[in-house]
Parts: C-alpha cells; sequence; structure tokens
C-alpha cells in the first residue's frame, strides 16, 4: 500500500490534467520548448507539487504506523491507509483542479491540431 500512497495522488494530477483541463490536446512542440506553455515556474507546475504533498499527507500516520515508525496511530488512520491510493487520486485531482483555476493561466488558448 506505501507505494500507492503517492502513486494515487499521480494519477489523480496527471488525469485531471490531461483529460479535464487540457480535453486530450496538447500542444508537442510546446512539451519540449524551453519556455512553452508547459514551462510554468521554471519548469515546475506549483499547483501539482502542492497537490502531491497535500494529496499524500493524510496517508502519512498509517504508513508511519504499518512500517513500524510508530508504535500507535488512531484507528481511522489505519482505515484511511487501506484505501491510501483512492484517498490519494481523489485528493491530489481535486485539489489540482482546484487550484489551477485560481492558479492556473487565465485564458487557456485552444491548441491547434495538425496532422503530417
Amino acid at each position: 500500500v506505501g507505494y500507492s500512497a503517492l502513486l494515487g495522488p499521480i494519477g489523480g494530477i496527471l488525469i485531471v490534467d490531461y483529460f479535464i483541463l487540457r480535453r486530450t490536446e496538447l500542444d508537442l512542440q510546446d512539451l519540449y520548448r524551453v519556455r512553452g506553455r508547459y514551462f510554468y515556474n521554471q519548469g515546475v507546475n506549483p499547483a501539482a507539487i502542492a497537490a502531491l504533498v497535500i494529496a499524500v499527507l493524510p496517508n502519512v500516520p498509517g504508513f508511519l504506523h504499518v512500517a513500524g515508525f510508530v508504535d500507535a496511530v488512531a484507528p481511522f488512520w489505519d482505515q484511511l491507509y487501506s484505501y491510501a491510493w483512492f484517498v490519494g487520486f481523489l485528493l491530489g485531482g481535486g485539489l489540482y483542479w482546484v487550484a489551477m483555476q485560481v492558479l492556473g493561466p487565465k485564458e487557456r488558448t485552444q491548441v491547434k491540431v495538425t496532422t503530417t
């Protein structure tokens, strides 16, 4: 379960970004452009990092207990940790969506799809 506490939030953030915010359209050239639309802050999206950290936090007490770093935690944390992937996925995706609505680009330009 330990690894899923990290993969759930990552999955939620990626799914929300690609399917909901970008509607499955990416500008492939901008993915590799240094100052492209996906560059954000020195190549790091602060909204994604914040959502990831916050989404992992509720699973930390359960992880510490299962890994043997702490002797006891409230049963709530152990139960929550059993669903770490789902908790992280929903929390990470939801927080990322909210953060991008508040902190993201004010205007989302449509990507021009070209075929070769």
